[in-house]
């Protein structure tokens, strides 16, 4: 009789071991439902910074840090209002208003944008020849450039063909020119064409004193008038990219016209 009683004890005590664990589960999930968000003492306290001169958004992502990380702290910016409320320790609220004050200062001014001259490009078209009756019919300005092509190169004569002025913008300016010339004896006619692109300091800052000139192409198709017939005398391009000073005086290349050379000459001008 007792082992059967011990038996039916057993039996009942299984059936009622799962109802148990759930109840059991229903009265944790029950708990974790109804536990409040915030912390169950009145330890934390509250406070609202007004934020003068930065985002508060951006201090917020540094404060934030400096909080409890407590359940039930708060730390949040407000836009609109230019607010940042904080709930938290007071020992916590109180480094958070001393970052604040150390963090929500005016930004530095920012230094003011640089006011570009305008410059002024002279291009200078010498044709070069051995021909000692063509005689030397070039400006003052490039009596000094003459001598040093006259101690470098082969020629006996240097006549200049035509002249080239333009003004443009300093901060990436450009460049367009096409005409026509001819050599004071009229022994030759042409027609050219200059392009210069991306004219630029090369400092940004307040003092400019040196350009740079991205693009340069220079092109020319010459023709000698016998006054019989015309004689075609080719085409001739220079192209490059160079650096020059202010008032810099450059010999930017030559190139090879049948028995005679051209010569591209250039000199820079800032209008300060």
């Amino acid at each position: 009789m007792l082992t059967k009683t011990i038996k039916l004890t057993a039996i009942i005590a299984c059936a009622l071991l799962p109802l148990a664990t759930a109840f059991a589960q229903q009265s944790q999930t029950q708990t974790k439902q109804t536990e409040s968000p915030w912390v169950d003492f009145q330890g934390f306290k509250g406070k609202i910074f007004d934020i003068k001169n930065r985002e508060p958004r951006d201090l917020v992502q540094i404060l934030q840090p400096l909080g409890s990380g407590f359940k039930g702290a708060i730390l949040q910016h407000n836009s609109e209002y230019k607010t940042i409320t904080v709930r938290d320790f007071p020992e916590n609220i109180a480094t958070i208003e001393e970052a604040i004050k150390r963090l929500d200062v005016p930004l530095p001014p920012k230094p003011p944008l640089p006011v570009f001259p305008d410059v002024e490009v002279f291009a200078y078209v010498l044709m070069a020849s051995n021909d000692e009756s063509a005689g030397a019919t070039s400006p003052p300005v490039l009596t000094d450039v003459i001598k040093q092509l006259q101690a470098t190169l082969n020629y006996k004569s240097y006549q200049l063909l035509t002249s080239i002025v333009h003004r443009t913008k300093f901060d990436n300016g450009n460049i367009q020119a096409r005409g026509t010339a001819d050599l004071p004896d009229k022994s030759l006619s042409c027609k050219y064409s200059l392009q210069i692109g991306n004219i630029l300091p090369e400092s940004r800052q307040s003092e400019f004193s040196r350009i740079n000139l991205g693009t340069l192409d220079f092109y020319m198709e010459g023709v000698k008038d016998l006054e019989t017939r015309p004689i075609p005398l080719g085409d001739t391009r220079i192209s490059t990219r160079l650096s020059v000073r202010d008032g810099e005086k450059v010999v930017v290349g030559t190139a090879s016209l049948r028995d005679k050379a051209v010569i591209l000459v250039l000199m820079t001008r800032i209008l300060k």
